[in-house]
């Protein structure tokens, strides 16, 4: 098996930067959002003060939310409205490149949020399952069609 390595002194490394710190998510949804990821242990909630282009959507949810997940990363939610209000040339995309991956306590832990997830509303991508590299897997989709993995080490 061939494995890329890249060297990233060649390109140096900005010694600024602090790596990872949040994951921007935009919604069609929000209210529907806040209940899925509150499920993932995230509190999204309002912070900061409004500026000249938040709001608040249709559903008197803020266009802006963050919450922080256990291992220190936040989840950055906006709406739809205020990416556009940002980025007039916003498209949709149409697909996804990129998932969430949540780690549980263990593998009864994955089927036990897997079973609320889906009694809850939220779409199945796939069931819970033992992978081959060691994990108890599921995958979701957010309100928002993004897929989402819950997985523990079995």
């Amino acid at each position: 098996m061939n494995v890329l390595v890249y060297d990233n002194s060649q390109i140096g490394r900005n010694s600024v930067n602090k790596g990872l710190d949040a994951i921007g998510i935009i919604s069609r949804d929000m209210v529907r959002s806040v209940i899925f990821y509150g499920y993932l242990g995230v509190d999204l909630k309002e912070v900061g003060g409004a500026d000249e282009l938040e709001g608040n959507t249709d559903s008197g949810v803020p266009d802006h939310l963050e919450g922080m997940t256990d291992s220190g990363v936040r989840i950055m939610l906006d709406s739809v409205e205020l990416t556009k209000k940002i980025n007039p040339n916003w498209q949709a995309p149409s697909g996804t490149g990129v998932v969430l991956c949540f780690v549980q306590e263990n593998s009864e832990k994955v089927n036990e949020l897997y079973a609320k997830l889906i009694k809850a509303g939220f779409k199945s991508v796939k069931g819970p399952w033992d992978a081959f590299w060691g994990h108890r897997y599921a995958s979701v989709e957010d309100p928002d069609g993004n897929q989402v993995d819950i997985f523990a080490e079995l």
